[in-house]
Order: C-alpha cells, then structure tokens, then sequence
C-alpha cells in the first residue's frame, strides 16, 4: 500500500488482519527490475489500482479496492516466485477546486498514470471507475505499454468505432497502436439495448433525452445510443436536448430547458451525464414540471452523488446497472463475500467489491501465464488478450475479446427508494 495513501486509507488499512498488513507490505519494495519492457528478471511486479475514494462514492470505491486487497492476500501477496504488490492511488475530484463534485478529477487522473509508468515495476493499472477519467488516464498507459484493467468505464468509443467515437478512432486512446485496456462491465452501447428493454417493459411509448453537452460524449453518449434503440421498441423519441455542462446546481435554472422537454409530452425521460449536484438539479426540476413522466437514469448515475439528492423526483426515478443483486453472482462469489466479511470485519458488503477482486485475479492469472517474464509488459498484454480465455469466476463465466470488451451482458432494473437506495425491479438478461 502506497505511503502517500490518504489518512482515512492509512486507518482503514490498519483495522486489516495483520497477516494481510504483512503481505502487502513486504512485497513492495524487495527485488530487482531491469527496466521497462525487457524486464525479464524482475522479481517484484506493481500492480497501481486508481478509484474516486473520496466523496459521497467513497464506499462503493472502497469496497473495489478492498476486492483488490483480498484476491492479493489470498494468493499470498505472490505469483509462483514472483512478489506482487499493490499501490493505492486516489483520482477523486477535490471539493475545493472542482465544483459542482465529479467523480473523478482529469487531473488526478493524469497524475495518477504518471505515477504508475514512472514505476519501472507497473505491470497493470486497475481503473479508472469513470470513462471521463479513463479517457485520460488511458493514452498515458497505452504509451507505457501498461495492462489497463477498469471496473466500469462503459464508453464505447475505447472498445469500438461507435458513432458517438471521438474522431480519430482508436488512434485516440492507443497512440502505440495495440490494445492494452480491457472493462469488466457491459459498454453503454450494451447498455443502451438493456435499458430499452426496462422502458418497454415498464410500458414506455414516448421518450425525451437529454444528454450533459459534454466533448467527447462520454457518461451522455448513451442518450444517441437509446435513440437508435428506441424505435426497434416501439417507442418513439418525442425530443432531444443538451444541457450545457449541467453546471447549475439549482433546479430553476432548468426551468426553460423543462418546458421544452413538457411541450413534448414525454412518458419517459432518460438523463445521460455524470453524478452531481447539477444531475440532480435537473431531475428534480423534470420531475416538478413532468411529475407523472418516468426518469431513467444509466449505470453512470447509480451512485449515491447522484441518487442520493433526488428528493421528490427520487420515486419517479428507475434505474439500469450492470452491478447486480449479491444473490445473483455465483456460489464462488457468495464464498469471495464471506471471505470479505472476516477481513474487512464492519465495512459494508458490495458486489463493488467482486469487480475489484476480479481485476486483480486475471492479473494475478496472466502472470501465472507469463511466468518469470511477467515483467515485460508486452507479453503480459499478448497473454492478457490471447492466452486467458474464458474465465470461471465470481462474475460468472466470460471472456474479454481482442477490443477489450467484457461477454458479460447481464443488467437489473432498478427503481430508487427510501435514500437514494436502489430497490430491484426485475432482471433484464
């Protein structure tokens, strides 16, 4: 664990059991490494893991980081003869520079990449949570040539030649022309699919979008993505409309945009952009002039920085996710959940915390592949993309394709209850 990790990490490390204290301290600073991709003798490998940890997201955040922790302390902080370590790092936007609160700070994101290929010993990154963030952090990595693992992160455009893509194409994020980035959630064009299917099934025939004015697309390209959907549904799209930057925290300063969007006599209103103060401003106020119309908000606002400041509109609101119910994950993740319950005893139990786990385990996997060469990251990415295969784990079974996409299609449907919880509504694959 990194010495520079904030105060409230330091306390939360030091409550651990102490065998995984020992772990993941005597693994990060013993050994030898030659250098960059022709490490091939290196005997200490760093994996950097980079999450919002700060916030009103900070425990969901947590709990993903937590995961890392317990895949690397039940293999014993070692691959084969090989220490492995890992390195905490912290990309939460800071509240006294960035207003309204992000998720992520750009920023914090490029720094947190510079750390990591500064460290002749990276040999994956597990991040970043937001695609605005990752959207940073990733050139930086590809450059590197470092394995980039993320547990969200849904753009499409880092996986495929969407038409919400940046111009450029995969040029864009993979300046040194191969792959190194794979997500272990569905990407929004999956998700746009899923969540077309909760609206009709919710009985959905007429639909607004409005989408954060935001260059490139990122948490709003999924607004296009129902769009194109909507109509193979029967459900037309009555409207579409940008909010620029979603910036104004006060529900009367959407005021205008919320008549337009009521002069289309919607049934259904889906919002694509990022968690905060202005999402919430919106909703509320759609809800106030629209109070029988449907809110549908993505996967990028099943947070509590969203969810949790949705007042009256709250029970208006239903909600798609790739995070499933606990109960839904299989038997090997019910027995990852007790093991988490006894080495983290009084932190909350999340399926947040499998997709942590799960990162770190296909690293841990691919340089069981590797071997004693696991240090030259190119190898490690070709095993990564071409050698894992499918996996059988606590996501269930699924395999990450040559563009970094996750075979894992699986979403709920939710609505928001009683303090931005989210009540399950039904299964949607």
């Amino acid at each position: 664990m990194s010495a520079t990790a904030p105060a409230h990490r330091r306390a939360r490390a030091a409550a651990m059991a102490a065998v995984l204290a020992a772990v993941l301290a005597g693994c990060g600073s013993s050994g030898v490494v030659e250098g960059g991709n022709n490490a091939f003798s290196a005997t200490t490998l760093t994996v950097y893991t980079d999450l919002p940890l700060l916030g009103p997201d900070g425990a969901q955040m947590t709990s993903v980081v937590n995961g890392e922790e317990l895949a690397l302390y039940q293999a014993g902080g070692h691959v084969g003869q090989l220490h492995v370590s890992l390195q905490e790092l912290d990309d939460a936007a800071d509240p006294a520079v960035s207003a309204p609160v992000t998720p992520s700070s750009g920023r914090q994101a490029a720094n947190s990449a510079h750390v990591a290929a500064s460290d002749l010993s990276t040999v994956a990154y597990i991040g970043d949570l937001d695609s605005a963030a990752t959207a940073i952090s990733l050139p930086l990595n590809n450059e590197n040539g470092i394995l980039q693992i993320s547990p969200g992160s849904s753009y499409s455009g880092f996986t495929d030649s969407s038409a919400v893509a940046p111009r450029g194409g995969s040029g864009v994020w993979y300046p040194n022309g191969h792959r190194t980035f794979a997500r272990l959630v569905p990407s929004d064009a999956v998700e746009a699919r899923a969540t077309v299917g909760y609206m009709r099934s919710l009985g959905v025939r007429r639909l607004d979008l409005l989408a954060d004015d935001e260059t490139p697309p990122y948490d709003s390209a999924i607004a296009a993505l129902v769009a194109a959907d909507a109509p193979a549904q029967a459900i037309a799209v009555a409207g579409s409309h940008s909010a620029i930057a979603m910036q104004s925290t006060a529900p009367g300063d959407y005021a205008k945009l919320a008549a337009e969007v009521a002069a289309e006599h919607p049934d259904a209103i889906l919002l694509g952009a990022s968690p905060g103060a202005g999402a919430q401003a919106l909703a509320r106020e759609l809800h106030a002039r629209l109070p029988h119309a449907k809110l549908f908000a993505p996967s990028t606002l099943a947070v509590p920085s969203f969810l949790g400041g949705l007042g009256a509109a709250a029970a208006a609101t239903y909600v798609t996710s790739p995070i499933l119910e606990p109960g839904q994950y299989p038997p090997a993740a019910q027995a990852v959940f007790a093991s988490y319950r006894r080495l983290f005893p009084g932190a909350s139990t999340s399926a947040y915390a499998l997709y942590g786990y799960e990162a770190m385990e296909d690293v841990l996997r691919t340089i069981r592949l590797v071997g004693r060469q696991a240090a030259n990251r190119s190898k490690l990415i070709y095993a990564f993309f071409h050698r894992l295969g499918r996996r059988d784990s606590v996501l269930g079974d699924y395999t990450i394709d040559a563009h970094g996409d996750s075979s894992l299609q699986r979403f709920d449907g939710y609505r928001v209850g009683a303090g931005g919880s989210l009540v399950l509504v039904r299964r949607l694959s």
